[in-house]
């Protein structure tokens, strides 16, 4: 195609080159021609009058001969032979110039029209190739969905065996997925290979959980116990064990558990009132079962410097709200011993869209979460959705029932972050190349509708 592509330029330079050169060339003929018949007709004319004017006695014979003589001796003059001086010099002027125009038409013009073509046209041609092959190296470059990664990990386990590392991978895909009982299977497997592994039990204990509705039984409290007893200073360990233990009425584990767990909240003030929250129901609890319990101040004096550098655990300590009995006993210092009254549960609507460039550069099939964190606290989310692209826009409900695990939900933090995002990938963490939109949230004066565009890309 090349060959014949240049074969059709040079011929046609040719023809639109010899359409220029040939009338400079042919110039001096043409010329002298034109300058020869111009001076001989004249004299013809002129020697026809002489003729007319003698046949009709106008002049003598002698008069017609001096007249033709002149005629013939001016003729010799203006046009006396090719070599004449005059002549000569005329058309070898313009002999001279002729080609040395068709000459730089010959050289230049094509010259022109070449660098013309290699500036503009294969310019634009390569920049247009380049863009093309950019756009087909990111797309093949793109990252395979969790969907496409889940199903090629199970044929790589299913073609070796696996490794522990393998099966968490596959379990914590099926989770993200929301396939908690394929999670657990895949789980239980890593821990048959790793046997003493106690972020494994969790994990384990937190899918089976929330197949039950976020609720511990006998089999996912057994594996937290299992972990508690291999790392019982491990921070997650004692959360979950003191989320177990109230779910199964050992209130007083529960208060150990948690009250260890205290000082290891790093100082977060969302988490420490979590944490001071599920101590003041299990205390609670155990007041109305019958039993003497301490002030809730006293409960947390293991952890009093921690109370002393960050007012939250005061705070949660007096939010809890009082018992009848202990408010008649305390009612000039407000409660200390009575558990915080259950409110209403918290639901948010978040009206989600997305700006119009940020959408064509996705497909209608990527993922798009919904979520609300904790601005101080947790990074697990409270509550999430999984939508598509192609719902957009669209109206999600985020509420207390989605926390995964009790007593971290929407209720328990006044300042939340909602966050909308868009992912190629569907990864549950965000990412470069992702898109988000977020909007901080006074829980208590939110509006009954909030509004979120997804426009800005996660660095």
């Amino acid at each position: 195609m090349n060959i014949v592509f240049w074969g059709l330029l040079i011929l046609m330079l040719l023809v639109a080159i010899a359409a220029l050169v040939y009338p400079l060339l042919n110039a001096r003929q043409q010329s002298s021609l034109a300058y020869k018949d111009s001076n001989l007709a004249i004299n013809d004319e002129k020697v026809k009058e002489l003729d007319q004017d003698l046949e009709e006695g106008r002049i003598d014979q002698a008069f017609y001969k001096a007249a033709r003589d002149e005629l013939d001796r001016e003729l010799l003059i203006d046009i006396p032979d090719v070599t004449s001086e005059n002549a000569s010099q005329h058309y070898v002027s313009a002999a001279k110039r002729h080609p040395a125009l068709a000459l730089s038409i010959s050289v230049f013009v094509p010259m022109l029209a070449l660098l013309l073509y290699l500036e503009l046209g294969m310019h634009a041609a390569s920049e247009d190739d380049f863009v093309a092959g950019q756009q087909q190296e990111e797309q093949s470059q793109q990252p395979p969905s969790i969907e496409v990664m889940t199903q090629r990990l199970e044929e790589r386990i299913n073609e070796n065996g696996g490794t522990s590392e393998d099966w968490t991978m596959l379990a914590r895909a099926h989770k993200y997925l929301g396939q908690n009982g394929l999670a657990a299977k895949s789980f239980k497997v890593a821990l048959e290979q790793d046997e003493n592994n106690a972020q494994l039990m969790l994990e384990l204990a937190e899918v089976l959980a929330l197949s039950k509705g976020s609720v511990f039984d006998d089999e996912s409290r057994a594996l937290v116990m299992r972990a508690y007893a291999l790392e019982p200073g491990n921070a997650n360990v004692l959360w979950f064990a003191g989320v177990a233990e109230f779910q199964y009425g050992n209130y007083h584990q529960a208060i150990e558990h948690l009250l260890t767990l205290l000082p290891l909240t790093g100082g977060e003030e969302d988490i420490m009132k979590s944490v001071v929250s599920i101590i003041g129901q299990s205390r609670q609890k155990l007041i109305d079962a019958g039993e003497e319990m301490p002030a809730l101040e006293v409960m947390l004096a293991p952890v009093i410097e921690v109370a002393r550098k960050n007012a939250a655990v005061r705070e949660a300590a007096s939010n809890v709200a009082s018992t009848p009995a202990a408010a008649a006993r305390n009612d000039d210092t407000g409660s200390r011993t009575g558990a915080a009254e259950p409110g209403p549960a918290r639901q948010i609507q978040v009206a989600v869209d997305i700006a119009d460039e940020v959408r064509q550069k996705f497909a209608a099939d990527d993922v798009v979460f919904v979520y609300a964190k904790a601005k101080q606290g947790p990074r697990m989310p409270l509550a999430a959705q999984r939508i598509k692209l192609a719902d957009l826009p669209a109206t999600v409900t985020l509420d207390d029932s989605m926390a995964m695990v009790e007593g971290m939900n929407l209720s328990a933090f006044a300042q939340l972050v909602i966050s909308a995002r868009v992912t190629k990938t569907g990864s549950a963490i965000a990412q470069s190349g992702d898109f988000i939109g977020q909007l901080d949230v006074d829980a208590k004066n939110a509006a009954s509708l909030l509004s979120i565009t997804i426009d800005s890309p996660v660095p």
